[in-house]
């Protein structure tokens, strides 16, 4: 199919339709002659409909689906449950649909269907609008933080955890799904799995429940890789834990890249702990080097002779634990520092 901004189908000849739906869906302007890789007609017209109404399934049946489609049952509820898994419409709490927005839609979009054959111009426009709506949704919190004012209790925020943390976390939670990373879908900067993302609720439906066994297993393959692992989890009301972990590089993750255009390396995601070398323990076998993501080990040659060593930098470090769980000697503790902000520390019971 040729790049343009009519979708096939005799309806999409009337313009307005189009402009109505890029208008409720807040399309991006540079995405709109590539919007025929992103919705089919049906999808645009369902839209449309539920831009005027919030509806029922059954009354999206009735009133759009008995309309525009074959009379089939199976097929009247494969759109409204295609379109709410792939991010086009939104369930609210009062069990009705309505349009969800280009956000939602990019985001199943990136982990489920892939690039197809957008240039790599627009794949960077969107990224940048993508990750300019994240640090939109953030930038109170991070202010917050900087201020060292109360963290608010109904927002998730990131925090560094460290492997065995990862593992009693999910012995903690009822459910574990496993998602492709959205950050590594969108960006596509590294070679990393895109399959680590472990999600403790099924959101849209799109997700693999796994057995703790098998997301454990998953989270020990990351970190072998280097991976970081990052909660970002919230209790509810019940005493529930909702939220994630992911497993995290330095050249995809949102957080990350947020921390750096903010300069908050020590609060996004947040510090729970700092490194400590061992000097004595030390093989000076390198490995610290090349694991940690942020430079805080370097391996130093003596002037005077052919000798080498580790050298350690605090400041640098952010408390991920990468460096710890490769050390094949035990040469680096990791050791908790004061953190009022951590969720995790109370669920984790850490002093």
């Amino acid at each position: 199919m040729k790049k343009g901004t009519q979708i096939e189908g005799p309806d999409m000849q009337t313009a307005d339709k189009l402009q109505q739906f890029l208008h409720v869906f807040e399309v991006p302007d540079f995405i709109v002659p590539w919007i025929d890789r992103f919705f089919k007609e049906i999808e645009i017209d369902l839209v449309n409909h539920l831009a005027k109404q919030a509806l029922t399934r059954e009354k999206i049946n009735q009133s759009f689906i008995s309309t525009n489609l074959p009379d089939s049952p199976e097929f009247d509820l494969d759109l409204t449950t295609r379109s709410y898994r792939k991010g086009i419409i939104t369930l609210r709490e009062d069990g009705r649909f309505e349009p969800a927005d280009f956000h939602a839609r990019f985001d199943k979009w990136a982990m489920f269907e892939g690039w197809k054959d957008i240039p790599d111009d627009v794949c960077n426009q969107l990224n940048a609008w993508e990750f300019a709506h994240y640090e939109k949704r953030h930038s109170d919190q991070i202010t917050k933080l900087k201020k060292g004012q109360p963290r608010d209790r109904s927002l998730i925020y990131p925090e560094y955890l460290l492997l065995h943390e990862a593992e009693d976390l999910l012995d903690l939670v009822e459910h574990v799904y496993l998602m492709p990373c959205n950050c590594r879908s969108m960006e596509n900067k590294c070679s990393q799995s895109l399959y680590t993302c472990l999600r403790f609720e099924n959101d849209r439906d799109v997700g693999w429940e796994i057995s703790k066994y098998r997301a454990k297993k998953i989270v020990h393959q990351a970190n072998s890789k280097g991976l970081m692992q990052s909660g970002e989890v919230e209790i509810t009301a019940d005493g529930s834990i909702k939220g994630a972990i992911c497993n995290c590089c330095i050249d995809c993750c949102y957080p990350q890249k947020l921390a750096e255009h903010h300069h908050v390396p020590n609060l996004w995601p947040l510090s729970r702990y700092v490194a400590h070398h061992l000097v004595n323990h030390c093989i000076v076998c390198g490995r610290c080097v090349k694991r940690c993501p942020f430079q805080a080990f370097k391996l130093v040659k003596s002037r005077t002779s052919k000798a080498q060593s580790i050298q350690f930098s605090k400041a640098l470090c952010r408390g991920c634990g990468v460096c710890c769980s490769g050390c094949p000697e035990e040469a680096i503790e990791m050791r908790a520092v004061e953190c009022n902000h951590s969720i995790l520390n109370k669920i984790l019971n850490v002093k």
